[in-house]
């Protein structure tokens, strides 16, 4: 699973062209977890746009090139964390559901205090039935 993710930054099309309105923004430093994210939402027939770091998910979601519903983010970032990466995020699209993703436990339940901005954190390595359920256009309660 090495190299660029499918759908890596937005392409010369917005994905809000797509034909659908539920857009998955995966953010990981990753390429391999990018990836994996991508085909698992792929086969349930969701848009993925996937980046490397916080700064290209915030410059995407400015100048509206993605309009997500989700927000599938890593904790731990380069250049700034998912919580300050989901904060930024929601202040620009309020209605953003942000769910995040980390191998540590510890940072998992740290995230699960930002309730406010959070409405789910998911422990890697990543179960794609529970990915689903915590990304998918019926995800309303939070998996935690």
């Amino acid at each position: 699973m090495g190299g660029r993710a499918p759908h890596e930054g937005a392409g010369g099309r917005a994905p809000h062209e797509t034909g659908t309105e539920h857009v998955v923004l995966v953010v990981d430093g990753d390429a391999d977890v990018r990836s994996h994210v991508a085909m698992i939402l792929e086969r349930a027939a969701l848009a993925a746009v996937c980046v490397a770091d916080g700064a290209a998910a915030l410059r995407l979601v400015a100048s509206d090139r993605v309009r997500p519903a989700v927000l599938l983010t890593e904790i731990e970032l380069v250049g700034m964390s998912g919580v300050e990466l989901a904060a930024r995020a929601s202040s620009m699209r309020p209605r953003l559901r942000v769910v995040m993703m980390t191998a540590d436990p510890i940072r998992a339940e740290a995230a699960r205090a930002h309730s406010s901005i959070v409405a789910t954190v998911l422990l890697k390595p990543l179960d794609a039935a529970e990915l689903m359920r915590a990304v998918g256009p019926d995800a309303s309660a939070a998996v935690h």
